[in-house]
This record gives structure tokens, sequence and C-alpha cells, in this order.
């Protein structure tokens, strides 16, 4: 959507092609009646739907649904089938992709971390500031500012929780401390429409009133441009460049049958792991070897030492409320990434599962442990990180293994550690032994297996992503990022597709 958005800004003529697997009629239909009506009108049947499927327990939420529904995920086996273990990452053939469930936290990467990048800082700032453009935000000016700038004139501010509130009051009073050691914080910085959050707590089970940001927007405000032309049901399977072009090899979703385009120029953005699927066809790769990097995804519970009473009856959102940045090179050459959550009911469910049938006992225990509890939602860079080795063989299956690094541990402990030794800064103190780290690929941070190099070789892309011996063909979404920083991954996928297809020698 975002090189789109760049290509259609100079005059040219663009043609999408897309799977686009949208949500289902059914649920469609009970979205729209919620968006018309107010929350207080909205039924018990009504919500019970939007919430279906997604469980929560000791170990997590196993997979993200959207208003009930897996559609973000549907036909990964059909279309990449796979097999292979300790990995958690999924394709997605949905019209939006994998941001059709995110969690829409946006923060810049940092200036400092791009140093292995063939492109520099100063390059990717301006289209930060044009992905903004229109794409929503939810931020203030705070704490994390002057290292991660806004990027945006334009921006609201959701309601806090009495949780964020009361936290990030007592890291305030703490700051110059906090600063010290290497703290920064503020405000979560989220991809919403913050006018009209009905503050209805169902922001992980999907917004009723549409207002997390779907890249299936953009998509629609698009279509009526009469230079874009949207074909969707269609997988895209092999490409080639010829005299001047390029010639796409696809298939009809409808029935099968074999659908050949032509193009000056073919930007993918398919996702991770289907653009390797295509790469690796395309140049009949049989069995060679990419690597994909990837951020280390861990969830860690915080108690707070004083409670917010009434924090599970509060209305409020559920994205997250809180960034952390942890600088520190005892932990970590680079930033370590931290997104505070307070209070939702998903937290409830996972005590009860724990407990089963003796929670009436621990009840009154229980709602005193969730006024107190945070849940940390951390990342770390891509060198502290576990590896996703990816083959494809003649079948079209690709074989995934994940590969643990030994300095994940050393780092996550170094997280722990920082952590309860400034609880009296934080308030709060890290529950090590409840946190839970995931297989590789599950925090859905993952990229690199095409990595853009100042001067690439075979199975690498030049800056405007572009693969080794094609000059026609650009790679656009995170397998071309060098590095996966720890801070969120979505935005600067975003800004890198928009510097891509904004280039003047593209003309």
């Amino acid at each position: 959507m975002s090189a789109a958005v760049a290509l259609l800004a100079q005059g040219h003529e663009v043609t999408m092609l897309d799977a686009g697997n949208s949500l289902e009629r059914e649920r469609a239909e009970l979205v729209r009646q919620m968006s018309e009506k107010d929350k207080g009108e909205w039924t018990a049947a009504q919500v019970s739907a939007v919430k279906d499927n997604m469980r929560s327990g000791a170990a997590g939420i196993p997979l993200k649904y959207i208003y009930g529904s897996d559609y973000p995920y549907r036909d990964g086996e059909t279309h990449l089938p796979r097999r292979g273990n300790d990995t958690g990452l999924l394709p997605s053939y949905a019209q939006g992709g994998l941001a059709s469930v995110w969690g829409a936290s946006v923060l810049p990467y940092h200036a400092s971390e791009l140093g292995s990048w063939p492109i520099t800082y100063e390059d990717l700032a301006p289209h930060y500031a044009s992905v903004f453009s229109y794409l929503p935000l939810s931020g203030v000016e705070d704490g994390l500012e002057p290292q991660f700038p806004l990027y945006s004139s334009k921006f609201g501010s959701l309601p806090q929780s009495r949780q964020a509130q009361l936290f990030l009051a007592d890291l305030d009073r703490n700051k110059e401390a906090l600063h010290a050691k290497g703290f920064l914080f503020g405000r979560s910085r989220l991809a919403i429409e913050s006018t009209g959050c009905a503050a209805c707590g169902l922001c992980m089970y999907g917004c009723p009133y549409g207002l997390i940001y779907n890249p299936a927007f953009t998509l629609r405000d698009l279509r009526t441009n009469p230079l874009f032309h949207y074909q969707p049901g269609v997988v895209v399977e092999r490409f080639s460049e010829n005299a001047g072009g390029v010639r796409i090899e696809a298939r009809s979703l409808a029935d099968g049958s074999p659908l050949t385009y032509e193009g000056s120029r073919l930007f993918s953005g398919a996702g991770v792991l289907p653009t390797a699927k295509l790469f690796l066809e395309s140049t009949q790769s049989y069995g060679q070897k990419l690597s994909v990097l990837d951020s280390q995804y861990f969830l860690l519970p915080m108690l707070r030492y004083a409670g917010a009473p009434g924090a599970a009856k509060e209305e409020l959102h559920t994205l997250a409320q809180a960034f952390i940045e942890i600088f520190d090179e005892r932990i970590s050459a680079n930033s370590v990434h931290l997104q505070v959550y307070t209070y939702n009911d998903l937290y409830r469910q996972a005590i009860q599962a724990m407990l089963r049938f003796a929670y009436p006992l621990f009840r009154p225990m229980s709602d005193a442990f969730l006024q107190r509890m945070l849940l940390i939602q951390g990342y770390l860079h891509s060198d502290l990180s576990a590896r996703i080795e990816l083959t494809l063989d003649k079948s079209g299956t690709l074989e995934m293994n994940g590969r643990r690094s030994p300095a994940t541990r050393a780092a996550l402990k170094g997280v722990v550690r920082k952590l309860r030794t400034s609880r009296s800064l934080l308030k709060a103190m890290p529950i090590g032994p409840g946190m839970k780290v995931s297989e590789p690929g599950r925090g859905f941070h993952s990229g690199g297996t095409l990595p853009m190099r100042s001067q690439p070789g075979p199975f690498e892309t030049d800056r405007l992503g572009r693969p080794y011996g094609f000059e026609r063909v650009h790679i656009v979404d995170s397998s071309v990022l060098p590095t996966i920083n720890a801070s969120t991954i979505t935005l600067t996928v975003m800004a890198n597709a928009h510097r891509i297809a904004s280039d003047r020698s593209l003309s």
C-alpha cells in the first residue's frame, strides 16, 4: 500500500495483485451493525461473537483473531505449504495482510541503529512523515520524542487507563534517575483514530468502530484513483524480466486458471514467507538456504507497588498504553523495546485457566493482583535473537527451521535484572518466573531474507530493493531490512517501501 501511494503520487499507473482474503460476510455485517450503535446498545451476543475463538492461558494467546475470525491467516497452507519446527512465523493472504490483526504500535527505528544499512536515517526520515500523511496517529510530545520523533503534526490522544496514568506519573517523578540508568519512556504511539474511541475494551478482539488502522482502509481510498487498478483473487507464483519490463505468472483463486500480467516494474510486498517463496521459485533456487532475521518476542508480567482500584471495571482501550526503551550496552548494543499493557479481560481468563476449579476461592486475591499487574510485551534486536532457516524444494514446500541464539537468554536475564534493580524507581517489580519467551517468528517482527547492501551479491538486494541480477523487480516488504531492530517494525517497513517507490530513478 505504501509503495502504491508513492507511485500514484508520481503519476504512475498501478495494478495491485492480491489474494485479498477478507472478513466473512456474516461477521462483517455484525461489525457494521455494532458500528452504527452506541456501545451501550450492543447485545451480549454481539460482544460474545466479536470475542469468538480468542483464548488466553498461561502461555498467552495462541493466535490473535480479529472479530472472531482467522481470515488473516487463512489459506496459508494451501498457497504456501510448509514443514519444519520451532517457528511461529505465518504468511498472510488477507487484504491488508498481517496488519489487519496487528497491535497498531508505531515507533520509528532509532537513528543510531541503521549503521549496517546502505541508506542513512536522513534517507528514511522524510518517508516516515509521508506515511503519516495517511496513517492516523495517537501520541503525545513527551520523553520519547527527542530520540523517536513523532513525524506528524496531526495526532490525537487516546484516553489512558488509570493504571497507565499512575505508572507514568511514578516514572515522571523519577525521570532523571531513570534517564541516567538508560530508560526512555512515554505514552504509546498507535495507528488509531483517537477521535471516536468509545473505550469499550474490545481492541484486542477488533474495534467495532474501525478506528485501528488497516491497510485495507488505504486500499479503499486508492480505488477512487483512476490510475489505480485492484485485482483481488490472484496469487502470484513467478516473475521474470524481459526487455524493458517484467512478466508475472499467477493463478486465479476462483478456478485455478493461469494468469499473466506485464508491467514496466514489479514491487513485491507480499510478506516475508510469500516473498521468499516467490523469489526462490522465480530464480529456481531450490535447496538454497535463506535466513530470516527475527526480533525476539517475550511477555513479562510486572507487579506495581500500589494498585488501581476498579481496574477491571474501568472503561478503557486495551492496546499498549506506554512504551519503555532501554539503552544499556551491558544488555544489548542496541535498544530494547517494551510495550506496557494495563488490564484487559484476557488476563482474568488466563488466571481462570491456570486455577481452573479453584478459581472461585481465589477470586478476591486475583482481583487485588489484577489491580497491580502490568504486562510487558518486549522485543530484542535481531543480533540477540533467533533466526529461521528457509529452503524451498521443487514441490513448492517451504522448509522452515528455527535456530535459537545463545545470546537471547543472557539478554533476557539482563532485562529482568535491569527492571528488578530499578524497581524503586519504576514502583513495580518484574515477575521473572512468569516470563514467556516465544518461538522464533511468533512476534511477526521478522525479515532480512534478501537484505539491502551497498554492493549486493546473490540473494541480496540494492538500496532500492532490487535483487542481485534484476533491474525492474523491487522487494518492498521487511525481507530487505538488513537488521530487525527492537522497535515496532510496521512503520519502518512502510517508510522504506515509500522511499523505494519514490526514487526518481524509477521514472
